[in-house]
């Protein structure tokens, strides 16, 4: 026997039996080239040879391990472990030479079991940022190539895998680094019955019991880390329910994939139920997923009502669930790249106290998988940030927005302080709802991406801006773009402006786009975001940046602070995001003189074909978004002929106001008069969903009296006729 084949067999026994002990998992990093890594996985292998094991990597690799006998070992690719969520496995490698994915990395370690171990092949740590990671292509930017992607993450990862006590390390060069027993192991865990993995799941699964057996108007709010059983929970109430002869139970997510855990549990609970006359398929067909959009536009009627990682789902979503159905679970993760329980605490919670102040709440917390004090799930949280949080803010600290500094942070610097990047990420978590590990490796190497910070007069990081630099485009490209042929990676702005407003010189101007902005909590509505705004636009022209610009999910109160700010909607997207139920809205801010004009040229051409669209695929779009849309470029719409007033059109309204003509035979000019409305400062009985609904979107007389609660059609008519002698009051109209 060599001394490599010593060492890995010591490393394998002795931490394999340390994790059985104390009921825990173990990570064991193996760092070198590609080959001797794989000489120590086979040996691994071989050890442990008898027992169920997951590859995490490419195709082809196994083979060369020089097995035949494979029958325990199952391949997957990184990009699929997210089907493995709600599965258990006992042992698992993971090539890091296919790509450290992180998103992956996190998710696939939640399904190792107590006693498990975790085996991380990883190129020389002094090497490694230099690496060739095929994760870099997701990061290039046009024309950047994967090798110039900056490798800054897995600089940070090198040094958290060289100085971590939460694992063991055996490096091709020599070093060996065996991590010692958790102390925290022997703190004892109560075990409970089946179904249920711990005391906390089975009283989570009683209090979904009581929200569909007690009184109405009593939500329940589960939370719980990552790996506490919260989405089997889920599953094993709603089997129960079924038996019990609940009749339809619906679950919404943020995607249909993040509800493949209960649904893998609720068949397996379900079983086979002949005992109770029905198969389990026909008690399956009981259960309905359906997306958050759907829910609110749909409304359907159910018993219950799971909402599966509510915290990654906006808070107005969740309050108009509330108003709609009586009996509903809130359940969500604390940490965690499906949202942050944190975060969802601080926007919802306040709503619940409002509007159901006898609303329920339970926390799991015993791992299922594993005993408290885990190792790997610590070192897992530390690589991916799934704890991170902002700096704490007093109640009695106030900022002055003008006191505050507003500065670049390179990934250099961040990486050298743990602290700021960990302040920095939680607000990026708390911010949005789609945050993930992914952004944390993007935010320190991605090709474009700049990061900002604002900082109080007492150095407290108390605001971020994400920005990504855009176009520059060599013209050669310019048909091929514009016409749909060729798209390049990143360049987002440029390439929409061009290819679906119709702008083909747009790719050569060069731009920033605003990816995330956040304030800390604490902080808001004090102005901080707007200071943000100003400071990146000085920043901006220092660059020679030709226009700023935006991507958003539009909803009223983030069209206001971007059009506050001068940014100006260029386009709407036609599809709903299935998680937010927003539209995705572009803005624009033009700098430079070439700038400008590519801005008039965008307003014009979104001018030209959004009414268009409001009679088509945004036929549905929110009346309010759509008045203040119209407001937002009310000089331009008012400069534009397609809303100017001819003597005609005048003469037909007011004919129309004496009730001499009908609505179908001056439909035109009533259009052009809606607008003219909208744009003027609108009395308060003016319904502008009336308006908005019959005139622009051209929606039937039915639907427009159910949405505007109106006794029938007659009573909308004479709305709509009262709200046009606005303009014959204000003298905008001519008598015959």
């Amino acid at each position: 026997m060599d001394e490599s084949t010593s060492v890995i067999q010591d490393l394998v026994r002795s931490l394999t039996a340390a994790a059985s002990q104390c009921g825990q998992r173990r990570l064991l990093v193996l760092s070198g080239e590609k080959s001797w890594c794989f000489d120590q996985a086979s040996e691994v292998v071989r050890l442990l040879n008898n027992e169920k094991l997951l590859w995490v990597g490419e195709q082809g690799e196994l083979p060369a391990l020089g097995y035949a006998d494979l029958a325990n070992i199952e391949l997957i690719k990184a990009n699929k472990t997210r089907e493995r969520l709600g599965r258990e496995h006992q042992h698992i490698i993971f090539d890091a030479f296919a790509g450290f994915d992180v998103d992956a990395f996190g998710a696939i370690s939640g399904t190792l079991c107590a006693g498990g171990l975790f085996v991380l092949l990883v190129p020389p740590l002094n090497d490694w940022r230099y690496y060739a990671d095929p994760e870099h292509r997701r990061m290039q930017v046009y024309p950047q190539s994967e090798e110039a992607v900056s490798g800054w993450y897995l600089q940070r990862l090198s040094v958290l895998v060289r100085t971590s006590d939460q694992l063991s390390l055996w490096c091709q060069s020599g070093e060996v680094r065996i991590q010692q027993q958790s102390p925290s192991s022997d703190i004892p865990q109560d075990i409970a019955s089946s179904p249920y993995k711990t005391l906390s799941q089975q009283q989570a699964v009683e209090a979904i019991h009581k929200v569909v057996r007690g009184h109405r108007r009593r939500p329940l709010v589960m939370t719980a880390d990552r790996g506490r059983g919260k989405s089997a929970a889920l599953g094993i109430a709603a089997a129960q329910l079924l038996k019990e002869g609940v009749e339809q139970i619906l679950i919404t997510a943020p995607a249909r994939k993040t509800a493949d855990v209960f649904f893998f549990h609720l068949q397996h609970e379900l079983g086979n139920s002949h005992e109770l006359g029905k198969s389990s398929a026909e008690l399956m067909a009981k259960v309905r997923f359906i997306s958050p959009d759907d829910l609110i536009r749909t409304q359907p009627e159910t018993s219950l009502l799971l909402v599966d990682e509510a915290a990654a789902i906006p808070s107005p979503l969740l309050e108009i669930m509330l108003q709609n159905y009586s009996r509903l679970v809130y359940a969500t993760t604390v940490h965690g790249y499906e949202g942050t329980g944190r975060g969802f605490a601080i926007r919802f919670k306040k709503i619940l106290n409002e509007q159901a102040p006898q609303w329920q709440e339970t926390r799991l917390t015993e791992p299922v998988r594993w005993r408290v004090g885990d190792t790997l799930e610590a070192f897992v949280f530390s690589a991916l940030l799934l704890n991170a949080t902002p700096v704490e803010i007093g109640e009695d600290e106030s900022f002055d927005p003008r006191l505050c500094q507003f500065r670049e942070l390179s990934p250099q610097a961040l990486i050298a302080d743990e602290t700021l990047l960990q302040q920095l990420f939680g607000l990026l978590v708390l911010a949005h709802y789609q945050t993930s590990p992914f952004d944390l490796r993007q935010l320190l190497d991605g090709g474009n991406i700049s990061t900002f910070g604002l900082f109080s007069p007492q150095k407290k990081l108390v605001g971020v801006l994400l920005a990504a630099r855009e176009g520059g485009i060599e013209p050669e490209l310019k048909d091929g773009i514009w016409l749909g042929q060729r798209r390049v990676r990143g360049h987002l702005l440029p390439q929409s402006l061009s290819n679906h407003l119709g702008l083909p010189d747009a790719i050569a101007l060069s731009g920033m786009r605003v990816i995330r902005i956040a304030v800390h909590p604490s902080c808001q509505r004090s102005g901080l975001g707007r200071e943000m705004l100003i400071a990146f636009q000085d920043y901006a022209k220092e660059q020679g940046i030709d226009y700023l610009g935006t991507l958003y999910g539009v909803t009223k109160d983030l069209l206001t602070f971007w059009s506050d700010s001068g940014y100006k909607p260029v386009r709407v997207g036609l599809t709903r995001d299935s998680a937010s139920g927003t539209h995705s809205a572009m803005m624009l801010k033009p700098i430079s003189a070439a700038g400008s004009q590519l801005v008039a040229a965008a307003k014009g051409a979104f001018i030209d074909q959004f009414h268009w669209l409001l009679m088509d695929e945004l036929r549905d779009f929110d009346p309010e978004l759509v008045a203040a849309l119209f407001k937002s470029l009310s000089d331009d719409v008012q400069r534009h002929g397609l809303w100017q007033l001819s003597e005609r059109d005048r003469q037909e309204l007011y004919s129309f106001c004496e009730g001499r003509r009908q609505y179908e035979n001056c439909v035109h000019a009533i259009k052009k008069a809606v607008v003219l409305i909208i744009l003027s400062d609108t009395p308060e009985a003016v319904d502008v969903s009336l308006l908005v609904r019959r005139v622009l979107q051209n929606q039937s007389w039915a639907s427009v009296v159910r949405a505007c609660d109106y006794s029938g059609e007659k009573q909308g008519r004479t709305a709509l006729r009262e709200a046009v002698k606005i303009l014959n009051a204000k003298g905008h109209l001519l008598a015959l």
